[in-house]
């Protein structure tokens, strides 16, 4: 195990939140979902592989603590590679597995309200709901 507050390049890696192994599990679930989608533009291709490598080593971490015990050692790699392969995608479900979604009076689930952004134009909806609150 390498200390947090160890001067290799892997401690400090470590104190940003990246595992090595969560990595490098992630990009390659990201590099085969990427193959499989065969996108001709660079800039999607690049940001789903970062995509992937993110939420294979910010979330596997999540994932892992509900988890059995016995995929807890080397299943956790297993789980990395799931999460770069399924990318943002798995982001989603894991936000709606554990994050609590209130329903709102309209019928739309929300995590929370935002309030309007002075010079952002208003959808119809929210125009709407405006009215309805004066």
């Amino acid at each position: 195990m390498v200390d947090k507050n160890s001067d290799s390049v892997e401690g400090q890696l470590i104190q940003y939140g990246i595992e090595i192994g969560f990595l490098i599990s992630g990009f390659f679930g990201a590099l085969l979902m990427v193959s499989k989608t065969a996108s001709q533009r660079i800039g999607p291709t690049i940001a789903s592989l970062l995509a992937g490598t993110a939420c294979a080593n910010y979330l596997t971490p999540v994932i892992m603590n509900v988890m059995p015990e016995s995929i807890r050692g080397q299943g956790k790699y297993a789980v990395a590679f799931m999460m770069g392969f399924m990318g943002l995608k798995g982001l989603e479900i894991v936000i709606d597995k554990f994050m609590k979604v209130k329903k709102e009076e309209n019928g739309e689930n929300t995590i929370s309200r935002t309030k309007r952004v002075p010079g952002r134009k208003l959808t119809s909806k929210k125009r709407a709901a405006r009215r309805r609150e004066k």
